[in-house]
């Protein structure tokens, strides 16, 4: 029979605390990347709402 090697025997040692310090530090800051584009798409559809009610409210003064 084969033996199965279990996940955790790849990260042993100095280079597997590398290893796993990378890839949680990645994921940290890919989580704040996209919380980072969530906020700026926000605000850009903030904006635009806001330059559509501003602009609709002036034509409707001028009339």
């Amino acid at each position: 029979m084969s033996e199965v090697v279990s996940m955790s025997s790849h990260f042993t040692g100095l280079t597997g605390a590398l290893v796993m310090s990378f890839i949680s530090l990645s994921v940290v800051f890919l989580v704040i990347i996209g919380l980072m584009l969530i906020m700026a798409v926000t605000h850009r559809l903030l904006n635009i709402s806001a330059a559509s009610k501003s602009s609709s409210n002036c034509n409707r003064g001028s009339k």
